[in-house]
């Protein structure tokens, strides 16, 4: 690996200062009793996973519109959609008569908010303020910026803003832990084990990056083991110059050579068990995780932030045949999370959500589905209010107020306000949370996701 490479893959932001004496930190750094460690663990779902073949109207009346709907659509599919095959799940007593189902690939999410391990939270997405389909065809609705662009709403996913944006909500909810002083400036408080830097880049929080469960090593120095000359000029250590640019440059390299060899001597040394994992890309990540968060202590870490990706659900064709086999992935990789969190005794200390650039319609165009807005998203682990629907899953049909075409749900929850409870979770303030979601207060309350 080449040192810009090696940059790159490490922490750009600064440094703790203790972390320049590894054998010192490694030795003596703990975090506080593990009742006040948190950490949320994002799985962001590239491409717009369906919603409306993923929370599956169950009651005979809607399931009969959305069948006949997506008909062209589910004859195409090897495993069948009907009432027989795909999953229900108890539904709320708000929601009357309807009831819901999870498709068939997803016995375990359906098994855990069964179990009240995890919960669906209906109808997200950005916004700027409430929107109604009427609003919309009057052209009196503020909309956000660039609908329907894959760059763009990831983007406005991640940081509220389209493409171009510099920080994300996940790194500006760690800036205000640490003004706060609940968690100091930490190298290991944002992770990214795939993209999505965006998340969790903040004012002083920079995304550190982990491939495949380690941090970037150079692999030249395995050949010249115990030459301190060579160790020296690849870590920069020592680097003399007058020059302001040089010296910022060393000091990075300094840093990140030394942080990325304190991350892996914590891995190395890493002896918990955290259980199988499917080989998956998802599930190769989410292991990276789980070892991760296994050696907290050793990177004296008291809040984490996490995200890992998922692509492959820009279905616009062939969605009979991508749709299951990834939904089959996401299923066995967060039942493997799940059990190696409660495994490891972390259940309660670790939240899990899902993310995506947004739903997808529920017109077909042929063999797939095109682009939409609002979408239904998963959030598990022993904190969380589990085995309910938060927010709303409007009903399968053309036409209504929530409908913004084609059957693009209109979001009902602005992302602001799924995001702002995950905040308040990690101990952030109303003040706080008003402070990192500026447009919060045009929302109604937060959904209540935790216990």
């Amino acid at each position: 690996m080449n040192r810009r490479n090696f940059i790159k893959s490490a922490s750009a932001g600064v440094v703790a200062s203790s972390i320049l004496n590894m054998g010192k930190v490694l030795a003596s750094t703990q975090v506080n009793d593990s009742g006040e460690y948190k950490a949320l663990v994002c799985v962001f779902l590239y491409g717009g996973m369906d919603n409306h073949d993923t929370i599956i109207p169950f009651d005979g009346d809607s399931y009969k519109k959305w069948a006949q709907i997506r008909a062209p659509l589910l004859n195409r599919y090897a495993t069948k959609r009907d009432l027989g095959s795909i999953l229900p799940i108890n539904t709320p007593s708000r929601f009357a008569d309807r009831q819901f189902a999870l498709p068939p690939e997803m016995p375990n999410i359906a098994s855990l908010y069964q179990q009240g391990k995890l919960s669906v939270v209906g109808n997200v997405g950005p916004l700027l303020e409430n929107v109604t389909a009427t609003s919309i065809r009057q052209e009196t609705a503020k909309l956000p910026s660039r609908l329907f662009s894959h760059n763009d709403q990831q983007s406005t996913w991640m940081s509220g803003k389209a493409e171009g944006a510099q920080f994300g909500w996940a790194g500006r909810l760690n800036d205000a832990l640490i003004n706060q002083g609940t968690v100091q400036t930490n190298t290991f408080s944002a992770i990214t084990t795939s993209s999505a830097e965006l998340l969790v880049t903040g004012t002083n929080t920079t995304p550190y990056h982990v491939n495949d469960g380690r941090a970037a090593t150079i692999d030249a120095l395995d050949f010249f083991e115990g030459n301190e000359q060579v160790q020296a000029h690849f870590s920069a250590s020592g680097h003399q110059t007058t020059n302001y640019l040089q010296q910022d440059l060393s000091a990075k390299i300094s840093q990140s050579f030394d942080a990325n060899q304190m991350f892996n001597q914590a891995i190395s040394g890493q002896s918990v068990n955290v259980g199988e994992f499917p080989k998956s890309r998802l599930g190769r990540q989410l292991e990276s995780v789980a070892r991760t968060l296994a050696v907290r202590e050793q990177l004296s870490t008291k809040r984490q932030i996490f995200v890992v990706t998922m692509g492959g659900f820009d279905t616009h064709s062939d969605q009979a045949q991508s749709l299951p086999k990834l939904q089959s992935a996401l299923d066995a990789a967060l039942a493997a999370f799940n059990t190696s969190m409660e495994s490891m005794g972390l259940s309660n200390n670790v939240t899990l959500f899902t993310a995506s650039d947004f739903g997808r319609t529920l017109a077909i165009n042929g063999d797939g589905t095109d682009h939409g807005w609002g979408a239904h998203h998963f959030i598990m682990g022993g904190a969380i209010n589990g085995g309910t629907i938060f927010g709303d899953v409007p009903q399968a049909e053309f036409g209504h107020e929530l409908d913004a075409g084609s059957g693009r749900l209109i979001p009902t929850m602005a992302v602001d306000q799924y995001a702002a409870s995950l905040g308040a979770w990690l101990g952030l303030s109303e003040t706080e949370l008003a402070q990192v979601f500026p447009n919060l207060s045009k929302f109604s309350d937060r959904p209540a996701l935790f216990v």
